[in-house]
C-alpha cells in the first residue's frame, strides 16, 4: 500500500490560514513577540517605557527576526492542527490572537504608568487593531451562537452561558483579591488617615459596643456620625464588624460590595440581549471602570454601597420587579442624604420610559425620596452638621450662608449660566469628565432618547458642579465617583444595546478593551504600596506592636496617620497641621488639643518631633517608642 499523498500546495496553504489570515497573523505575532520582550525586560528591571534605550540594546535586531520567524511558524502550526479539528474555532483564531496580543501589549506599556493621557493614547492605538480584528469575526461567534448551538437549542445555549459565567467569576475574584491586597497594604504601611478611615473605625467600634455612631475624631468632640450624614445603611455591616473587628474588615467589605455589583450587571446585560463575548465585555466594563476601582483606595466610605444597590435597582427595572425596586430605592436613600438624588433621577428617567400604573409608581417613589431628602436635610441642619456640609460643597451656588437645598436649586434655575461657569472654574472637573467618559468612548451620549440623560444629572452635580467649592468631588480617587460611574456604565450598556447586531458587537468590545487599558494604567500603581509593605513588613509590625502598648480604655491624641490604628476606643483625637502654632519652621505652641491620657507622635514629621518639650510642660512623660518612627507620651 502506497504512502498517503501530500495535499496540493493551495490546499495546504488554506489549511494554514493563508492568504485569508496572513496579514492579521503577521500583526498578531508581532504584538505577541512585543509582549514577550517587554515581560522579559521587566524581569531584568528594564522598562520599555522608561528605559527605552536599554531595552533596545537588550534585543539585537537579528535575534528578534529569528524569534519572530519561529513564533510565526509555531502559531501557524497550531492553527493548522486547530483548523483540522474545529473549523469554527479556526475562524476566530487569528482575530482573537491579534485582539488579545494588542490589548496585552497595551497593558504592558501602561503598567504602573499612572498617567491617564498615556492610557488614552495607547488605548486609541490599540482600538484600531481591536476593531480590525472584530471586523473579521462573524457576530454570531462573538455572541456565542455557533452552528452547533443553533442545532442543539437550549442545551448548547446554557453551555454557552456557562462559558461566560466562569470567566466572569474568575475575573471578579482576581479583581477582588487585587483590591483587597493593595488597599490593605495601604493601611498597613500607615497610609490611611483620620478621614475617611479613622472616623469609620471609631464609629463601627461604637456601633458594635453601644449601637450608636458616636465619634470624637470626626469633629473633635463627641458627636454621632449620623448627625453629619444620614448613613443608616452602615448598620448592615455591624454584624460583620462585630465578628471581625478592625479597619481591615471595613476595607475588605468595601471591596466585596463594589465587586458584587458585577452580578446585576451580568443579569441586566443578558436581559438586554448580550451573550457570549459581548456579555463578558459588559462585565469587564464594570470591573475595570476607573470610577468603580479608584475610590476603593480612599480608605472606606458608605458610598461603596451605591454601585451594587444602583445596579440592582436597574435589574429590578428591567425585570419589572416593583417591590424589589421600592426596597432598593429605600436602601439607596439611607446610604447618605445626597444619595437620594440618584433615586430621584432614576425615577425621572423611568417616568418617560414607562406608562400607566408604572409611571405613577415611579413618580410616587421619586416624590417620596425627594420628601425624605428635604426632611433629612432640615433635620441635619437643625440638630446636626448639615449647614456646614452644605456650605462646604455648594457655597459657590449660594447667595447667603443659610440657604436651603431648595433655594440652591432655585438659584441654578434662575441663572443656569452661573452653574456652567462654576463647573469650568476647576481644572480637575475637566479631567474627571475625561476619566469617566473616554473609557466608555462617550457611549452615554449615544442615544436619541434624551430622557436617558436624567441619569447623567448626578455626575454633573456631584463631580462637576460641586468641584468649584469642594475639589475632592472632581477627583476620581474619592468616593464621589462610586455612584455616578455606576449610572454612566448602565447608560453606556443600555445605549449600545439599541445598536444593530454588528455595531453592538464592535462597540461593547471596544469599550471593554479601552476600559481595561485605562484601568491597568491608573490602578496598577497601587502595587507600590503592596511592595512597600512587603519590603518593610518588620518595621510596620514593630510600629503596630508599639501602638498596641496603649491600654484599650485610654484616651488618645494621635498623629493623623497613626489614628486609624488606634481608633477602636471611646475617645481619640487627631493631631494635624491645624494644631501647631508655627514661628517659621519652629513649633511654638499647640492649639485646640485635648489633655488625653496618651499622645502618639510621628518622629518623621518635623513638627511633631519638636513637640516633646511642649508635652512635658503639660505634664507628659515618654512612655515608649519604636526607633525613629513613633514615640508615645503618657500623662503624669
Amino acid at each position: 500500500m502506497g504512502r498517503k499523498s501530500v495535499p496540493p500546495e493551495p490546499e495546504l496553504l488554506k489549511q494554514c490560514g493563508f492568504p485569508q489570515f496572513l496579514f492579521m497573523r503577521l500583526l498578531g505575532v508581532y504584538f505577541l513577540l512585543s509582549d514577550l520582550t517587554i515581560i522579559y525586560a521587566g524581569t531584568r528591571g528594564i522598562s520599555a517605557r522608561k528605559n527605552w534605550q536599554d531595552f533596545i540594546r537588550l534585543f539585537p535586531v537579528g535575534g528578534l527576526i529569528l524569534l519572530y520567524t519561529l513564533l510565526f511558524l509555531g502559531v501557524t502550526l497550531l492553527y493548522y492542527f486547530v483548523s483540522k479539528k474545529t473549523r469554527t474555532f479556526a475562524g476566530i483564531f487569528d482575530p482573537v490572537l491579534l485582539i488579545l496580543s494588542v490589548i496585552f501589549f497595551s497593558c504592558t506599556i501602561v503598567w504602573r504608568g499612572g498617567d491617564f493621557f498615556l492610557a488614552v493614547i495607547v488605548a486609541l492605538f490599540a482600538l484600531v487593531f481591536v476593531i480590525y480584528g472584530l471586523s473579521r469575526i462573524h457576530p454570531d461567534l462573538l455572541n456565542g451562537r455557533t452552528p452547533e448551538s443553533v442545532r442543539n437549542g437550549k442545551r448548547s445555549a446554557s453551555r454557552s452561558e456557562a462559558y461566560v459565567i466562569f470567566p466572569v467569576a474568575a475575573l471578579s475574584v482576581a479583581v477582588l483579591i487585587f483590591l483587597c491586597e493593595t488597599a490593605l497594604a495601604t493601611h498597613r504601611i500607615y497610609g490611611t488617615t483620620t478621614f475617611d478611615m479613622g472616623i469609620f473605625e471609631q464609629m463601627f467600634y461604637s456601633l458594635s459596643h453601644r449601637f450608636n455612631a458616636v465619634t470624637t475624631c470626626e469633629r473633635g468632640y463627641a458627636l454621632s456620625h449620623f448627625r453629619v450624614h444620614a448613613s443608616y445603611i452602615l448598620y448592615m455591616l455591624v454584624p460583620i464588624y462585630k465578628v471581625f473587628p478592625g479597619a481591615e474588615t471595613l476595607i475588605v467589605s468595601q471591596a466585596v460590595l463594589v465587586v458584587s455589583g458585577v452580578i446585576p450587571v451580568y443579569l441586566i446585560a443578558r436581559k438586554k440581549g448580550f451573550s457570549g463575548t459581548t456579555l463578558f465585555s459588559c462585565c469587564v466594563i464594570y470591573l475595570f471602570s476607573l470610577g468603580i476601582l479608584s475610590p476603593c483606595y480612599f480608605h472606606f466610605h458608605e458610598n461603596a454601597f451605591l454601585p451594587p444597590l444602583l445596579m440592582w435597582i436597574f435589574y429590578a427595572v428591567e425585570n419589572r420587579k416593583n417591590i424589589l425596586f421600592c426596597i432598593l430605592c429605600a436602601l439607596t436613600c439611607i446610604v447618605k442624604e445626597d444619595a437620594i438624588l440618584f433615586v430621584v433621577c432614576i425615577c425621572l428617567y423611568l417616568a418617560f420610559e414607562t406608562k400607566g400604573k408604572d409611571r405613577i409608581r415611579v413618580l410616587l417613589t421619586g416624590s417620596a425620596a425627594a420628601a425624605y431628602f428635604l426632611a433629612m436635610s432640615a433635620w441635619l441642619s437643625r440638630s446636626g452638621d448639615g449647614k456646614m456640609m452644605m456650605s462646604s460643597r455648594m457655597h459657590t451656588l449660594m447667595t447667603g450662608e443659610n440657604q436651603s437645598s431648595l433655594q440652591i436649586v432655585g438659584n441654578i434655575l434662575t441663572n443656569p449660566g452661573h452653574a456652567l461657569t462654576v463647573v469650568t472654574s476647576e481644572p480637575e472637573a475637566f479631567l474627571i469628565l475625561l476619566e469617566m467618559l473616554l473609557p466608555l468612548l462617550l457611549m452615554p451620549f449615544f442615544t436619541k432618547k434624551t430622557h436617558r440623560l436624567f441619569l447623567m444629572v448626578p455626575f454633573f452635580t456631584f463631580n462637576l458642579l460641586f468641584s468649584a467649592a469642594y475639589v475632592y468631588a472632581a477627583q476620581i480617587r474619592y468616593q464621589y465617583a462610586f455612584g455616578t460611574a455606576t449610572l454612566l456604565i448602565y447608560l453606556a450598556i443600555m445605549n449600545i444595546s439599541d445598536f444593530d447586531k454588528d455595531r453592538r458587537t464592535v462597540a461593547i468590545t471596544s469599550v471593554a478593551a479601552v476600559s481595561v487599558i485605562c484601568a491597568v494604567c491608573m490602578v496598577s500603581p497601587n502595587l507600590d504600596q503592596y511592595d512597600q509593605y512587603k519590603n518593610n513588613r518588620a518595621t510596620c509590625q514593630g510600629i503596630a506592636a508599639c501602638l498596641q502598648k496603649i491600654p484599650q480604655d485610654a484616651s488618645v491624641t494621635a498623629d493623623d496617620y497613626y489614628l486609624p490604628h488606634l481608633a477602636a476606643r471611646e475617645e481619640v483625637y487627631a493631631l494635624n497641621f491645624e494644631n501647631f502654632v508655627m514661628s517659621g519652621s519652629n513649633v511654638v505652641s499647640l492649639q485646640d488639643v485635648h489633655d488625653t491620657d496618651y499622645y502618639v507622635l510621628d518622629l518623621t514629621d518635623n513638627r511633631e518631633s519638636q513637640t516633646a518639650e511642649l508635652l512635658k510642660s503639660r505634664g507628659y512623660t515618654e512612655y515608649t517608642s519604636y526607633e525613629d518612627y513613633v514615640i508615645i507620651y503618657a500623662k503624669g
